[in-house]
């Protein structure tokens, strides 16, 4: 019994196969990537609160299972089912690799940085309205890989599903550019004067707008290609790998923390860019409690373990600023300063 004839390859089939093998190239570099920052976060901050150590648990569990069903679709493509037309029009396991998962990932990213928004700014509204925009691309990135699941085949995946596919990629955008915005805004109002603090705060802004804006830049690109090459895959280039740049992103920003002693970086090259003198700790700890602001506290982690001369950091009257500075909501029933000698901790 002879087999059914297989459909004749199109002229085209560069730009059908090419941009999946780019899609899953960047795929397996940026996974390779966020396994290396997961093991530098879990080496360096064993300390961390429960919560952004779940977090990036959870995100690089749901990345390893995004990758291993993505693999398992680039052998099916240029593997078993090479030169198979069906095989390669075939949707496969891609509709919950890219945007199930990629829709879970972007949220559960965003909504970490709602919460921290509202820390920074105890303004509810701005969160508020960055969640619904996260929950609203996440419910219709879900709908739209069971559309294309349903559909089945790729070739009529951007003609029946592409205003959910419109609604998803553009709501991502739009949560990513107000999210940069708003980090900035409070990150830039909670500046204090001091030069290593400001060093800290121009780091943080550094990095929120570096990763905010690659995100959203990769989801208006993911979004553009859909609707402008709908004969063709080349949207699959950037959205198969567009939920490692959010993973890689957040951890980026909880790896920001970290510091090279004796590195290149210019803003850790001289004591003045990280050390406090005692008589400005005491200063700035009893402004902060005395204002209460508005605006959120922040908490800094002094280590002792350094020394200067011979002598421990508080003997020497210098305590060094660590980069483990962490922004925290400032309770309404605040209580004075409380200074711990074994840890040398500050609890605003």
């Amino acid at each position: 019994m002879s087999s059914p004839e297989l459909p004749p390859v199109p002229p085209i089939i560069a730009q059908l196969t090419g941009p999946l093998l780019l899609g899953h190239f960047f795929n397996w570099g940026l996974f390779g990537a966020l396994t290396v920052q997961v093991y530098i976060y879990y080496l360096a901050f064993p300390n961390d609160r429960p919560i952004p150590k779940t977090l990036v648990a959870f995100t690089y569990a749901i990345e390893l299972l995004q990758t291993v069903l993505s693999t398992r679709d680039a052998f099916r493509n240029f593997g078993s089912g090479w030169g198979n037309m069906i095989e390669l029009d075939a949707v496969g396991w891609l509709w919950f690799s890219v945007p199930v998962l990629g829709s879970i990932i972007s949220c559960t990213s965003q909504l970490f940085y709602a919460w921290r928004i509202w820390i920074l700014s105890e303004k509810i509204w701005v969160s508020i309205i960055i969640a619904i925009l996260a929950l609203m691309q996440c419910g219709t990135g879900i709908y739209s890989g069971v559309f294309a699941h349903q559909i089945g085949v790729f070739s009529q995946v951007q003609e029946r599903a592409y205003r959910t596919t419109t609604v998803w990629l553009g709501g991502t955008a739009l949560c990513d550019v107000i999210l940069a915005a708003s980090m900035i805004y409070y990150l830039y109002k909670s500046s204090t004067g001091f030069r290593g603090t400001a060093t800290l705060l121009t780091k943080f802004i550094r990095v929120t707008v570096e990763t905010g804006l690659t995100c959203a830049t990769f989801a208006i690109l993911d979004l553009a290609l859909f609707l402008a090459f709908q004969q063709n895959n080349y949207h699959l280039a950037p959205s198969i790998a567009l939920s490692k740049l959010y993973s890689n992103s957040l951890l980026v920003v909880f790896n920001a923390r970290v510091r090279i002693v004796g590195g290149r970086n210019p803003d850790h090259s001289t004591p003045s860019a990280n050390t406090l003198s005692a008589e400005d700790a005491s200063r700035f700890f009893s402004r902060q409690y005395r204002s209460k602001q508005s605006s959120g506290g922040i908490s800094f982690s002094m280590s002792q373990n350094q020394t200067v001369d011979g002598m421990s950091d508080l003997e020497s009257g210098s305590i060094p600023m660590t980069d483990s500075m962490k922004f925290v909501r400032s309770s309404s029933d605040l209580n004075p300063p409380r200074y711990d000698n074994k840890t040398a901790h500050f609890d605003l």
